[in-house]
């Protein structure tokens, strides 16, 4: 098994896995590997002749993956966009997401009872931001601002997802400056931003501060040392509730683990691993 993308060095998905793998009983490992976006089609059909049978997939190559792939889960369909997949026979491809069942669970546990009739605002447009509508849906949420630097690509991902969203919940893509934060208690960021070399954008603080202060923050991306992410601390100095993405990533793993294996460890395998791999990192 293995994660895929580019970058992927500093990644904690590896002790996770292997932990998982070791309380099974189950032969095998969970790599790294670094596939430019040129590569993907040839080092895909290198890992299968090796002998993956799985793999993890993250920036750049959710929405690429979903359409190599020969078939889709329910969830994938829904997503448009894949972050794990399952290797068949014939080298077959089979595309699953669960960011969106990763993303709902930890969220739900932050918003006990809060969620039904929500509003929520997403930065961001790519494979993150579509799993994380789903999850608003499933959580009862009743509003969507998708906030890009181009309002057309906002509303364009909105048209493609709509049909998948039964009318439940009221989706709209704006410009950070144009976005309405009238009764949003939800910022969610789907980008990379502050992740590694990728900088954070001048009006995120501009952004933020225009919200409640009751408002919670979720980052996607998480903290591989024990330093806040720049985009919850970037909530913190506008005194905002914030959470990063860590648990968020446990409960993927842990769901694509059990899509790969059909076993399932306890979650708390997962959780423990990724923080004993998060205090080595300091």
């Amino acid at each position: 098994m293995a994660l895929i993308g580019h970058p992927v060095a500093h990644s904690l998905s590896p002790p996770m896995h292997n932990a998982a793998l070791k309380y099974c009983n189950l032969e095998g490992s969970y790599e790294l590997v670094d596939i430019a976006p040129a590569d993907l089609e040839r080092e895909i059909e290198r890992m299968a002749a090796e002998g993956f049978t799985g793999f993890n997939v993250t920036i750049p190559h959710k929405d690429a993956i979903y359409h190599m792939a020969g078939g889709h889960t329910k969830e994938a369909a829904q997503a448009q966009a894949s972050n794990t997949v399952k290797i068949l026979e014939e080298n077959f491809l089979l595309a699953h997401n669960t960011d969106i069942g990763g993303f709902e669970e930890a969220l739900a546990e932050l918003i006990p009872g809060k969620a039904k009739g929500s509003f929520a605002a997403i930065i961001g447009t790519g494979g993150a931001a579509k799993a994380a509508i789903l999850a608003l849906k499933n959580l009862g949420f009743k509003s969507v601002a998708l906030v890009s630097r181009d309002a057309a690509r906002a509303n364009a991902v909105a048209r493609e997802i709509e049909p998948v969203l039964d009318g439940r919940i009221v989706l709209k893509g704006t410009t950070w400056s144009d976005c309405s934060t009238d009764n949003i208690s939800l910022i969610v960021n789907s980008t990379p931003m502050g992740q590694g070399t990728v900088p954070v954008p001048d009006w995120l603080d501009e952004f933020l501060g225009r919200f409640d202060p009751q408002s919670l923050v979720f980052d996607m991306v998480y903290s591989k040392t024990q330093e806040d992410t720049a985009v919850v601390t970037a909530a913190k100095e506008r005194g905002l509730r914030s959470a990063d993405g860590a648990e968020m990533l446990i409960r993927q793993a842990h769901k694509a683990f059990q899509f790969w294996t059909e076993e399932s460890p306890p979650i708390g395998i997962f959780r423990t691993a990724f923080r004993q791999a998060l205090g080595h990192q300091m």
